[in-house]
């Protein structure tokens, strides 16, 4: 009766009485919340396959004022790209008991009624593991999987026996004597006869929720019944907010798997930009798997949208093999365009996919230091809407920080992406690679070896010789994320670093003019020779550090010797950038707000007329 008292409530309210506030929760990507029984409940939705019986999505917990968190937002951004919604109801701190599994019995017919599929995968952090397997254990013909994060499994070792009994309106002594009645990790052989597969990441020193008593001891029960778990655990991990645990691919992609997605695309993702080529067309990748439920497919198909006109459905060629698909596709230069992919069997459609903005345009490369990262006065945003960054995991719209890159504040990319999509009328997508205070010295190949420091010596190590050497970490993660692309997957390396050779106050650590060509050039042949083809570099002109220090003519001929002999290409002066175009009214080496849109101006005025050379604008 307590559970529905506050639509009692609602129901007795005399005639023009307000209606109460409608509840408010906090998401960590945008969606819907509502109330179920009183109860705040959310959900974040995901484009369905409208040949899909029921929409797919995992039930999160806990679901309490503060979660699911921004922790969870990469999890779910991966559920929400693949079709799948995700949503909870805050059922407080419920332990698994009876009263908060009425309270998610809820949230499933709510969800049922809504279009969603009957057997979504549970998804529950930590004390949530208590909320989600002790409803599946209850109710596993309803539960497609079981998926934690740390889970809570066993009521006696969190929150202990006498903290969960009010839950449970019983006696601490009371609910000892039948814990085995409600203990999840008691109650496993219904999951396991209805055969639903679970799955764990557990850290191996988690004192808040051990591992043995939880995770573990469900692992080992469950398969002696016969079920199957994934269990992983990171070592030297415990109940905290290490981003493995939330950005997991294991978790990611045993959810998708058991969530009836029909058709589920790992390339392209949305926001992706592929190189065009001389010929205004460049190449994306088609790539995915197929579920059960989409098996028997004979045939893939796509279709190009533009400004909301289909394109004609295409045979994508493609061999089906072991349920999984990879091909490509020519593109004319342009985007957005929309993405259809189906799974076509004896001439009908048995799942589809959208992939909501591709586009084939410009793709360049940033690296250097801060200048060349997040570490501006004013974080700047794309106007156009048409300028996309890759971290190396993710594609996304290029709104700073830039992703990949260090530093929290603005960059010059967003305006001058803009300039370049404005200007040639393609998308442009950014990989941001820039490290804050860095030396060339810090991004040679590991083992590079050289005889002074930079300042600061964090990628730097001392040799017994006296001599000092790369690591050569830079250089691998550098190298890394240009490989990801292909060969000429990107336009060019857009180079700006130069400040921290130049001038420091320990004139041993200054990088002698002669030393930084030949250090650059080798960063850049080298970097070539590993991801294979010859990549263009510009390279700026820097090395101002504040006013008084706002030049090196030593750094500033080494860096334009490179233009001079062909192994890089022009690029901007940004050391004439001075005054209200500095952070601090002019006192700093950043770049103010102006001073990042007059940057990005700069490398707009370098970059268009060469780019002109290589490809011709798109008609606009």
């Amino acid at each position: 009766m307590k559970l529905f008292y506050g639509i009692a409530l609602v129901l007795v309210l005399p005639l023009g009485a307000a209606a109460a506030d409608p509840p408010v929760k906090k998401l960590p990507l945008e969606g819907e919340v509502f109330e179920v029984v009183g109860r705040t409940a959310f959900i974040i939705p995901a484009k369905a396959d409208p040949h899909a019986l029921a929409k797919p999505w995992v039930w999160y917990a806990p679901t309490l004022p503060n979660l699911p968190g921004p922790e969870e937002k990469w999890m779910f951004e991966k559920f929400q790209a693949a079709g799948i919604a995700i949503a909870g109801v805050d059922a407080g701190e419920s332990y698994g008991s009876p009263a908060g599994n009425k309270i998610f019995d809820s949230l499933h017919a709510a969800m049922i009624a809504r279009g969603y599929s009957a057997k979504p995968v549970l998804l529950g952090r930590s004390r949530g593991g208590l909320m989600t397997l002790s409803w599946a254990t209850a109710n596993p013909d309803k539960v497609s999987a079981f998926a934690g994060i740390y889970p809570v499994c066993d009521i006696a070792s969190y929150p202990g026996v006498a903290k969960a009994a009010g839950a449970f309106e019983m006696k601490p002594d009371e609910l000892q004597a039948k814990l085995k009645e409600f203990n999840p990790v008691d109650r496993l052989a219904g999951l396991a006869k209805a055969k639903v597969p679970l799955f764990a990441i557990h850290g191996d020193i988690d004192k808040v929720v051990p591992l043995e008593a939880n995770s573990a001891r469900v692992k080992e029960r469950y398969t002696a019944l016969g079920g199957t778990m994934t269990l992983i655990v990171p070592p030297q991990q415990g109940h905290n907010m290490w981003p493995g645990f939330f950005q997991s691919a294991d978790l990611v992609a045993f959810v998708i798997a058991q969530a009836g997605v029909g058709l589920l695309l790992d390339s392209p993702q949305d926001y992706q930009v592929a190189q065009r080529n001389a010929k205004n067309v460049g190449t994306v990748r088609v790539r995915g798997k197929l579920s059960e439920v989409a098996r028997k497919a004979d045939v893939i198909e796509y279709r190009l949208s533009t400004d909301g006109k289909p394109g004609e459905w295409k045979k994508l060629d493609a061999t089906i093999k072991d349920a999984a698909f990879d091909a490509t596709i020519e593109v004319a230069a342009g985007g957005w365009y929309q993405l259809n992919v189906r799974a076509m069997a004896g001439g009908k459609a048995v799942a589809q996919t959208t992939v909501e903005r591709i586009g084939v345009g410009e793709v360049f490369v940033v690296a250097g230091q801060s200048n060349s990262a997040n570490h501006g006065a004013e974080k700047q945003t794309t106007k156009t809407k048409r300028v996309a960054a890759f971290d190396g995991t993710r594609w996304q719209l290029a709104n700073d920080p830039q992703p990949g890159a260090s530093g929290g504040g603005g960059s010059f990319l967003p305006p001058f992406g803009d300039a370049i999509a404005e200007k040639f009328g393609v998308p442009v997508g950014f990989v941001a690679c820039g490290v804050g205070a860095t030396s060339v010295r810090e991004w040679l190949p590991k083992g590079a070896t050289f005889p002074n420091p930079p300042t600061l010596e964090g990628h730097v190590r001392k040799l017994v010789d006296g001599s000092w050497e790369s690591k050569g970490d830079l250089y691998a993660s550098f190298r890394d994320r240009m490989k990801q692309l292909g060969p000429q997957g990107f336009r060019a390396v857009l180079w700006h670093q130069g400040e921290s050779d130049a001038n420091q106050k320990d004139a041993t650590r200054t990088l002698p003019g002669k030393q930084y060509r030949e250090y650059l050039e080798k960063l850049i042949r080298d970097s070539r020779k590993d991801i294979g083809w010859d990549s263009p570099w510009f390279v700026a002109q820097v090395s101002y550090h504040v006013p008084g220090d706002e030049a090196s003519p030593d750094i500033r001929a080494a860096q334009a010797s490179l233009w001079k002999d062909g192994v890089a290409v022009e690029g901007p002066d940004s050391d004439s950038l001075k005054g209200e175009l500095r952070e601090n009214g002019g006192k700093g080496v950043h770049f103010s707000g102006p001073g990042l849109r007059a940057h990005a101006a700069k490398w707009a005025e370098k970059v268009g007329p060469w780019l002109e050379k290589q490809a011709p604008p798109k008609d606009r």
